[in-house]
C-alpha cells in the first residue's frame, strides 16, 4: 500500500472495490475463501494467516522496487493514462515512501498470506 498511498499525492484515488472484485487482496476475507472453497466441493477448510516481509525490489535496490510500483499492481492502474509529468512526480514520491525501507539491495515491507489447506 506504500507506493499506492505515494501515488494518491498526484492522482485521484482509485474506486473502491467490492468484496467480490478481483484484485490484490480480493482473497483477504477468510469468509470469502471459505465459501468459494466450499461452493468448489472442497471440506475440511483450514486457514493460518502468515505474516511476512515481502522484498518487493527483489534483491535488485530501491530503483527496481520503484518501477516495479510504477508498472504492476494498484499504484500502475492509478498512473495509467496520466501524462509523463505526473508519473515522473509519482515516481519520486514513492521512492521517497520506500526509502526508509530500504536495506541494501531490497525493500522489505510487512504481507501478510494464508496457508490454506482443504479436502477435496
Amino acid at each position: 500500500m506504500a507506493p499506492l498511498q505515494a501515488v494518491y499525492k498526484h492522482v485521484p484515488k482509485l474506486p473502491q472495490l467490492g468484496p467480490e472484485d478481483p484484485g490484490p487482496f480480493s482473497f483477504a476475507s477468510e469468509q470469502r475463501v471459505s465459501r468459494i472453497l466450499s461452493e468448489a466441493g472442497f471440506s475440511g477448510i483450514k486457514m493460518e494467516p502468515c505474516n511476512l516481509a515481502l522484498d518487493i525490489a527483489v534483491g535488485r535496490g530501491l530503483e527496481v522496487a520503484v518501477q516495479g510500483a510504477l508498472q504492476i499492481g494498484p499504484a500502475a492502474r492509478a498512473l495509467a493514462e496520466q501524462s509523463p509529468d505526473i508519473v515522473a512526480a509519482a515516481a519520486q514520491s514513492i521512492r521517497e515512501a520506500l526509502t526508509p525501507y530500504a536495506r541494501g539491495q531490497t525493500v522489505p515491507l510487512d504481507a501478510a498470506i494464508w496457508i490454506v489447506t482443504a479436502n477435496a
